[in-house]
């Protein structure tokens, strides 16, 4: 019957201990958690910078590495926008380059190999490679032109023949906050 009415609970000590206890894994856990969300986040904004930005950069400056003449035809060139003839590919086949930034958010790029004749192997490939891209909305040039002497080209009709080197720079939105990044890119005829 002396068993039936000891009371063999816990101890207010036991119980505080077992609570703070309980609240150091919790802040441990807690913390895990606000690293594991801060490092995914800077994960995303890297992976967003790569596409939006870096990869066009490096498709751009390989293009323009490799430009041989620039068209200056109608619309001609513009801080926006260039169309240029180029072998990109290193294939011994010349191709039709046109890149611009639009102000719809775009960055379209379009391509198609040119035949010995001047006619087109085939239509011109045309793809948005960004549509997060906000030259325009920031009035950041696409394309900023220099001659021999350093002097940036102001008339857009002069860089066919006096452009030596391009800055290519890149703008883009994420989160926002503004994101570019710019290249200098010597042209191979010069």
């Amino acid at each position: 019957m002396d068993r039936l009415h000891r009371d063999d609970g816990f101890t207010l000590s036991e119980l505080v201990a077992a609570l703070g206890l309980l609240g150091i894994i919790l802040a441990a856990t807690w913390a895990g958690f606000q690293a594991s969300h801060t490092y995914s986040r800077l994960s995303d904004r890297q992976a967003w910078f790569a596409r939006e930005v870096s990869s066009p950069l490096l498709q751009i400056e390989r293009v323009m590495q490799q430009q041989y003449r620039i068209d200056s035809t109608y619309p001609g060139v513009t801080a926006y926008r260039i169309k240029c003839e180029a072998d990109a590919d290193s294939d011994g086949h010349r191709e039709v380059w046109e890149m611009q930034a639009t102000a719809d958010h775009r960055l379209v790029i379009s391509n198609a190999e040119i035949r010995q004749d001047g006619t087109y192997e085939r239509s011109p490939t045309t793809y948005a490679w960004s549509t997060h891209n906000y030259n325009v909305q920031t009035g950041t040039p696409l394309f900023r032109f220099y001659d021999k002497a350093g002097n940036q080209i102001t008339n857009m009709g002069d860089v066919p023949s006096k452009a030596i080197r391009v800055v290519v720079t890149v703008v883009t939105m994420y989160d926002g906050r503004q994101f570019s990044d710019s290249r200098t890119v010597l042209f191979r005829n010069y």
